[in-house]
C-alpha cells in the first residue's frame, strides 16, 4: 500500500512537471509530497480510528472510555473533510474506504487488532481498547510530526500541528487513567 501510494503522489506530481501540487492565488506555498502523503495516509487512519471508537461507544460502560471514544471520533471526522477537501484542491483523488488494504498500511491496526477488540467484553474491552487507541494516536502524532517536518502547505502543516496537539493530550489522559 505504501509504495501504491508514493506511486499515485509521483505520478500526479510528474503530470504538474514539478514537485510540489496545487497552489493558491493567495501566495500560500503550495503543497508538496510530504503534505499530499499525510493526507492520504491520514484519512484512512482518521477512519479506523473511528471504527474503533464506535465499537467503544456501543460496547464499553466505562464513561473514560465512551467519552474519549467520542472526542476522538468529533476531531477525527472534522479533519477527515479538512484533508479531503485539501486533496481535492490539489487534484488528488481522496483515498476510498477500503479496510483491507489500510489495514495493511505502517501504523494501522491489523485486521486481528480490530477483531480481538470486537470480541472483548467488559473491563478487558476496556483494556485493550485504551492500549489499543494508545499505539495508534501514537502513530498519527508520527504522522503528523513528519508532515509538519517535511511539509510546505501552510494549511496541511497546521491540521498536523492540531493533531500533535490534539492526540498528545489524548495519550495523556489515557496514561493517566491506566495508571489510576
Amino acid at each position: 500500500m505504501r509504495a501504491r501510494l508514493l506511486i499515485i503522489v509521483l505520478g500526479l506530481l510528474a503530470l504538474t512537471g514539478c514537485s510540489s501540487v496545487g497552489g493558491s492565488s493567495s501566495g500560500e506555498p503550495a503543497a508538496n509530497e510530504a503534505d499530499a502523503t499525510f493526507s492520504l495516509r491520514m484519512i484512512p487512519h482518521h477512519r479506523q480510528t473511528i471504527e474503533i471508537a464506535k465499537v467503544a461507544m456501543q460496547k464499553s460502560k466505562d464513561e473514560f472510555v465512551v467519552n474519549v471514544a467520542d472526542k476522538i471520533a468529533t476531531a477525527e471526522a472534522g479533519e477527515i473533510e479538512q484533508m479531503a477537501t485539501y486533496l481535492r484542491s490539489w487534484n488528488i483523488q481522496v483515498p476510498g474506504d477500503d479496510a483491507n488494504a489500510t489495514h495493511k498500511m505502517a501504523g494501522m491496526m491489523t485486521v486481528k487488532d480490530v477483531e480481538a477488540l470486537k470480541s472483548a467484553t467488559g473491563k478487558q474491552y476496556d483494556d485493550l481498547f485504551l492500549a489499543t487507541l494508545s499505539r495508534h494516536l501514537r502513530s498519527g502524532v508520527d504522522m503528523a510530526k513528519d508532515a509538519q517536518a517535511k511539509g510546505e502547505h501552510i494549511g496541511s502543516k497546521a491540521l498536523a500541528g492540531k493533531i500533535i496537539v490534539s492526540q498528545t493530550e489524548v495519550l495523556d489522559q489515557i496514561s493517566a487513567k491506566q495508571k489510576s
